[in-house]
């Protein structure tokens, strides 16, 4: 079994519910392309009188609950004349805040929920159950972090020797080989996987993603903290943070190599529009504590964590203009991928 590297719970003003804008956003970036997808790809055969959805790495917060209405609206518009019976599942590890998911759960929701603890990466549901597979924003962690390899004075892979990005990268395949294994085994014939995750271009530098760099910020931060005594220089040679952005080519591989799906889509998009306005600085820290919170405080301490996004922000001038400086609009950073259950 895998770690387990929940979101900040609860709403407050740390949580992951109060600060996921940012994923909000690339869903809606996509939402037309949902729909088209399923109604394109989705075949009758693969539906017994229920559809039944898997949000898989939900997390908490609002955002899962439109992901699910999209995908029933595009369901039904696809055939409106049939009346349609719906089960969402809702999976996150077993650290995720089921309660606080629960208690958001939209009261006229027009579905049956039911919420299934356990990593992706793994068996999670019984043999040819499930229509729609729908994961954004999640494939990126791996189940584990990276272990054996030098990192000194890194908590990434992004300006690391080879070896460690050779053990990120690994990591990565072995992880979405057995999502690709386990999902192939759950999803009926005809059914659909809907997934969106972050990644690159064949040979763009991973130090110019934008998510890149503010891995890099936060480990730059902790060497300070560990400057001043406030962190064990030890814990952060040991800590590797289990994300890994994938080349839209390595997935490609490893999907045609599993050869149980066929591509009907696989597009590398933009997560915001041209409309946006520059990021906010301030309200990206806030996004990246909801995210990395919990992971942190469990390998540093929650006195470390306060100290560190508190450095973070003191240096928000600094950050606004690298963005600005190196952050391209135009660059395409989300992957969007259709697969069809053979």
């Amino acid at each position: 079994m895998g770690e387990t590297f929940p979101m900040k719970g609860g709403d407050g003003a740390h949580s992951y519910a109060k600060n996921s804008q940012y994923q909000k956003k690339a869903s809606d970036s996509v939402k037309g392309m949902l729909e088209e997808a399923v109604i394109e790809s989705l075949q009758r055969e693969s539906m017994s009188g229920t559809v039944a959805i898997a949000d898989l790495g939900c997390s908490v917060g609002p955002n899962t609950f439109f992901s699910v209405q999209n995908l029933m609206d595009a369901v039904q518009k696809k055939w409106p004349s049939e009346t349609l019976e719906f089960q969402v599942f809702f999976n996150d590890n077993f650290g995720n805040d089921f309660n606080a998911l629960f208690a958001a759960l939209p009261p006229e929701r027009g579905y049956h929920a039911a919420g299934v603890a356990g990593s992706f990466h793994g068996r999670l549901f019984p043999r040819n159950s499930i229509t729609v597979v729908h994961s954004s924003h999640a494939l990126h962690w791996l189940s584990k972090q990276p272990q054996g390899v030098p990192n000194e004075g890194r908590i990434h892979y992004v300006g690391a020797p080879d070896e460690v990005v050779r053990a990120y990268s690994d990591r990565f395949k072995e992880d979405f080989k057995s999502f690709i294994v386990t999902r192939a085994a759950e999803v009926v014939r005809g059914g659909v996987m809907l997934l969106i995750l972050p990644a690159t271009r064949e040979g763009v530098p991973t130090a110019n993603y934008p998510a890149g760099f503010l891995f890099s910020y936060l480990g730059q931060t902790l060497m300070d903290l560990a400057n001043e005594g406030v962190v064990d220089k030890g814990k952060i040679d040991g800590f590797n943070l289990p994300i890994y952005v994938p080349s839209a080519g390595e997935v490609r591989k490893m999907i045609e190599k599993n050869g149980c799906f066929t591509i009907e889509k696989m597009e590398l998009t933009k997560p915001r529009g041209s409309d946006d306005g520059p990021i906010d600085v301030p309200e990206l820290i806030m996004h990246l504590r909801g995210g990395m919170q919990e992971i942190c405080a469990l390998q540093f301490g929650d006195y470390a964590v306060e100290k560190m996004f508190d450095k973070m922000s003191e240096k928000r001038q600094h950050m606004s203009e690298f963005m600005q400086s190196n952050y391209r609009r135009e660059d395409g950073t989300q992957l969007f991928l259709v697969l069809k259950r053979k």
